[in-house]
């Protein structure tokens, strides 16, 4: 048996603090083992450097400032990383698509070993809508993130979807509460594509 601790790192991206996606995931959180590192972290607070595509261009990506390394260095250090967002527009906030953006800048910075570290940790989505029963459209969101794990050789926990539109709305959802009780403690049973 391990005694590594397991470190979950959850990326609240909402434009709104305390969100139900926000209020779901620390629900979530409530079951997991004593001993497990739990950081909460809210993206937009650093994300200010906005990201550029720069690929193609002469001498290609700088190295990040300091906050971005810091938020990179956080993410790596994570055994789990969760992204906590409501459906917005029928995909992820543009934080947490935003952060996601700032990945390909980090898989270019040769001493991250970026793709290398992050191969093997868990991708999980807590999300939740205003739709009463309709889940679909929340499937714009776990499409993304299904497909991000796979590319970058990450195992896919899946998605906790809770309804709400008020704040708080999300603790009237029996359903929802009831799968957060064991979304973060089951076993994953899919393994990442080789990427």
């Amino acid at each position: 048996m391990s005694t590594t601790s397991r470190n979950v790192l959850f990326l609240l991206s909402s434009s709104r603090e305390g969100g139900n996606a926000e209020q779901l995931a620390r629900q979530a959180a409530r079951s997991l083992p004593s001993g497990t590192v739990v950081d909460w972290l809210r993206l937009e607070e650093h994300l200010r450097q906005p990201f550029r595509d720069l690929r193609h261009a002469p001498g290609g990506y700088p190295k990040p400032g300091p906050e971005l390394l810091a938020l990179a260095e956080r993410t790596l250090a994570a055994d789990e990383l969760v992204i906590v967002s409501p459906v917005y527009w029928y995909n992820l906030s543009s934080t947490a698509q935003h952060y996601l953006e700032h990945w390909s800048w980090w898989l270019r910075v040769p001493e991250l070993r970026f793709r290398e570290r992050m191969r093997g940790k868990v991708l999980s989505f807590v999300t939740a809508h205003s739709s009463e029963e309709d889940d679909a459209v929340a499937q714009p969101p776990i499409q993304s993130l299904s497909l991000s794990a796979d590319y970058l050789g990450l195992r896919w926990r899946g998605a906790l979807i809770g309804h709400g539109s008020a704040p708080g709305q999300v603790l009237t959802d029996s359903r929802a509460l009831e799968a957060a009780r064991e979304f973060l403690v089951r076993p994953i049973t899919v393994e990442p594509r080789a990427a």
